[in-house]
């Protein structure tokens, strides 16, 4: 289930897509909750009041939002539901980093909601090793922790015969509290003050909408890059795939992020990823091993320090040999987050109950 669904860009609403078809395809039988309708419209799912007690013997939550309607329609049949938490939202990492003041009400809000989960949550599926580490500190004993990555839709891939643009892409909700946008916006004007024979060349793409859209955009007009970035609000799957192919790198400058499926995504198009230190996701702590390799797969530039960011950026954009050694790798990397790998882990939680 995802109260939330399409309400923002990309996110948890595919990942409960690709898991409804992947058990379908099993041969179980699974109802969908939310609003699925731009990704399938087609397809018929259950309101919240067709939901019933006792009739479920799993069911998977995808976000916080998904809390008040179990405990209103889905608890109290003598414990026979499973219930199955996966924290796309990085709710328990935000909290804890929450010196970020201008979000504490929220994160309260949801940590308060995360607590009510403790008393019935069966398994919480971390998507990186400190949400691992931090939940088995903050559920009980009867609550399983299980990590499972976030994956890439079977769709996403390596599309030949396609044309390079000569630009980077940018994928993801438009909202300066997390993404920053304006930082990159920034980055670009800069990266073309230093190479002033661009000045007339697009240079990025931003794909994706919310609530700083304008803001951007404006931004963008008043430093002269109309040229340089291009603004799509929106683009089905079928085009984002296209879009990722035609890029030359994928780039992040959020001040967090969880395990970002638009991350996993560009990498299974063979694109290198250009992120800060607070993107880089801890997939293992012993051995050590991070989302992305500086220097392997992708480069990583110091958060908040343009003079870093361009002179990363201006590695990846201007050195195509160098540029193509990191795209190798990055699509040899990303058969890790494979969906059948991931799906299969959620299987076995399935087969266990």
């Amino acid at each position: 289930m995802d109260t939330g669904s399409f309400r923002v860009f990309g996110g948890a609403a595919k990942t409960a897509y690709d898991t409804y078809q992947y058990f379908r395809e099993m041969g179980y039988r699974v109802d969908l909750f939310g609003d699925f309708s731009p990704i399938d419209r087609k397809i018929k799912t259950v309101r919240e009041e067709e939901l019933r007690t006792g009739i479920y013997d799993v069911v998977m939550l995808n976000s916080v939002r998904d809390i008040p309607v179990v405990e209103k329609r889905l608890l109290g049949n003598s414990g026979r539901t499973v219930f199955v938490y996966t924290d796309r939202g990085n709710l328990l990492n935000n909290f804890k980093n929450a010196g970020i003041k201008r979000l504490l009400p929220k994160m309260i809000v949801r940590y308060y909601l995360m607590r009510r989960m403790r008393r019935w949550l069966g398994y919480y599926v971390a998507l990186t090793a400190e949400q691992e580490e931090l939940a088995r500190m903050f559920f009980a004993r009867n609550t399983k922790i299980v990590f499972i990555p976030n994956w890439y839709s079977k769709r996403f891939g390596v599309e030949r015969g396609l044309r390079k643009e000569k630009c980077a892409i940018y994928v993801g909700r438009l909202d300066e509290r997390q993404k920053k946008v304006s930082f990159l916006i920034k980055g670009i004007s800069e990266f073309i003050k230093e190479n002033p024979g661009l000045k007339d060349c697009r240079i990025l793409r931003i794909v994706g909408g919310g609530p700083d859209e304008e803001r951007y955009t404006g931004l963008s007009e008043s430093l002269g890059l109309s040229k340089n970035i291009e603004f799509i609000k929106f683009a089905p799957e079928g085009d984002l795939i296209r879009l990722y192919n035609e890029a030359l790198f994928f780039v992040s400058v959020s001040e967090w992020e969880g395990m970002a499926g638009t991350f996993v995504e560009a990498m299974a198009c063979g694109l290198p990823l250009l992120i800060n230190q607070y993107n880089n996701t801890v997939l293992s702590k012993k051995p050590l091993k991070s989302l992305v390799e500086d220097g392997y797969n992708g480069l990583i530039y110091e958060y908040g320090s343009i003079r870093s960011f361009c002179s990363e950026f201006g590695r990846l954009y201007l050195d195509s040999g160098f540029r193509k050694k990191l795209a190798e790798n990055s699509l040899k990397f990303s058969s890790e987050f494979a969906l059948e790998k991931s799906l299969r882990k959620y299987r076995e939680i399935v087969e266990r109950i």
